[in-house]
């Protein structure tokens, strides 16, 4: 005996239809949740990114300023170097009873501190007192034309070279006597408040010129 199954089209389809919700669902759901995997890890990278570039920056700006920090002291200190030559120059021709008159220069050996020191540490030494830089009784300023590039264009300074010269006649024995000179040299970022360097690089040089007698 056999039997015949009856089955209902429309309960199969609305199963069908169920199933397909459900699908549809889980799929949604999957989505989402990579779509939100995926915008965290974005927003992760950029960060990340974001940060690199600012050490980027940060690292060149600091070497930049490095650098220029290094240029401008060699700049004083090539600067405080050619004031040392040129006074030393002032210095000889003094020795010898003349006035040095290279580069239109004038009343340079009159410059000269008159007051003597004993040795180059002499504390009495004109060049510890901070109002004989600021005057023009002895303070004598390179002339642009003695550190002009070669090529005769501008300075290459901004700011000129000073420099200070002092007999020495020492009572030791064997006795001493010659000039003290003290330079000075400027980075071009030097600034200046009354005459007084406030800011900047800068450099000091000394030289002894001396006979013995």
């Amino acid at each position: 005996m056999s039997k015949i199954l009856h089955t209902n089209p429309g309960s199969r389809a609305a199963s069908r239809c169920a199933f397909a919700r459900r699908a549809a669902t889980r799929l949604g759901r999957h989505s989402g949740r990579e779509r939100g995997v995926v915008l965290v890890i974005t927003l992760i990278l950029i960060v990340i990114l974001s940060l690199l570039g600012t050490f980027a920056i940060r690292n060149a700006t600091q070497s930049e300023r490095s650098i220029n920090g290094v240029r401008s002291t060699e700049v004083a200190r090539e600067a405080a170097e050619t004031a040392l030559r040129f006074c030393e120059q002032i210095a000889i021709f003094d020795a010898d009873g003349k006035d040095y008159t290279e580069y239109s220069t004038t009343g340079l050996r009159g410059k000269i501190v008159a007051t003597t020191i004993a040795s180059e540490s002499d504390p009495a030494a004109a060049w510890r007192t901070e109002s004989n830089w600021t005057g023009t009784a002895n303070v004598i300023e390179v002339p642009a034309a003695f550190y002009k590039n070669d090529t005769g264009g501008t300075s290459p300074l901004k700011n000129a070279p000073l420099c200070l010269i002092q007999k020495i006649d020492s009572t030791s024995t064997p006795k001493l006597t010659g000039y003290l000179i003290t330079a000075r040299g400027f980075g071009n970022n030097a600034k200046f408040q009354s005459g007084k360097s406030t800011q900047g690089a800068e450099a000091w040089m000394q030289s002894v010129l001396t006979s013995a007698s």
